[in-house]
């Protein structure tokens, strides 16, 4: 990698952003790896973005929505270790775990805070949460913003493709230029 992180910093980054969203640690994990698994996690983490924003996921300092928050920081945390060829630490998922629940306890209270205290509307922090998740956790495995929507409009094609292969979608904006009338 071309940053001065060190391994476990690049981990911890991942688990914290895992607190964030649980399923964003692994999409952008799996993403930079470009594994077959990776469209079924950016798909996981648009779907949990998007219910962030209709105020599905509030509650997260809950201990059953902690749950996954830990387990994903683990994964995340272990796998970014074991990509960066650093011998397995049976310590580094814990440490994943306790980062993410910690985000994940902390991170709805405080935008509870700034939607009381001071009136900003909850979707625009929802927005906010999300790009820092999305630019610590680019930074951490080395994709660009660029890159990461590349791979959110190809799992989005993808899924397009297999589920309604004959069904006339729009196509994501620009993703396919529109064909030129011959008769013009």
């Amino acid at each position: 990698m071309a940053d001065s992180k060190t391994p476990l910093e690049r981990a911890m980054t991942l688990a914290a952003v895992s607190g964030l969203k649980a399923t964003l640690g692994p999409a952008l994990l799996e993403t930079s790896r470009r594994t077959s698994r990776s469209n079924n996690w950016v798909l996981a983490a648009l779907g949990e973005m998007a219910l962030d924003k209709v105020g599905l996921f509030t509650r997260r300092y809950r201990p059953m929505l902690m749950v996954p928050h830990a387990l994903a920081g683990a994964y995340a945390a272990r796998e970014s270790m074991r990509r960066d060829g650093v011998a397995d630490d049976r310590t580094v998922p814990i440490m994943g775990a306790v980062v993410a629940a910690g985000v994940a306890s902390v991170a709805p209270i405080a935008r509870m805070a700034l939607n009381k205290g001071l009136g900003v509307n909850d979707a625009v922090i929802g927005l906010a949460e999300d790009y820092l998740a999305l630019k610590f956790g680019g930074e951490a495995v080395g994709l660009s913003i660029e890159e990461m929507g590349e791979a959110a409009k190809e799992a989005i094609s993808d899924l397009r493709d297999k589920v309604a292969p004959d069904l006339e979608i729009p196509a994501l904006p620009g993703s396919e230029p529109d064909p030129i009338p011959s008769h013009i």
